[in-house]
């Protein structure tokens, strides 16, 4: 039923918009779903310092995600490390303040 919904919800937000003599309107779906789990490093970084988060902070931030690597043991056996690079930590109270930040970054852009 929530999907049903939510077309409907956007057909009516359509039809309103194309009701307006001004035509200078657009419309932008963004699907945030999992978008928490792609976030990658690199942008995150850059993204904190270009809002002016430096020192302490950003360095704990780095210390935390810069040059993360991952273990894996399949069937007893350890396999070779590999860098994470893409997902926000699990359980880690940053993260979601991590993701709002740089998803507002990204929505300001947008506008």
């Amino acid at each position: 039923m929530q999907g049903w919904f939510n077309i409907r919800k956007s057909i009516n937000v359509i039809h309103h918009i194309n009701r307006l003599k001004v035509k200078n309107h657009m419309i932008i779906s963004i699907d945030a779903e999992k978008a928490f789990d792609k976030i990658q490093h690199p942008f995150m970084l850059k993204t904190l310092e270009k809002i002016g988060i430096v020192g302490t902070f950003l360095n704990i931030v780095k210390a935390i995600y810069a040059k993360t690597k991952v273990n894996i043991i399949l069937n007893g056996e350890k396999l070779k490390a590999f860098p994470l690079k893409t997902v926000t930590r699990q359980r880690c109270l940053l993260s979601p303040l991590l993701f709002n930040i740089v998803f507002e970054t990204v929505a300001r852009a947008i506008r």
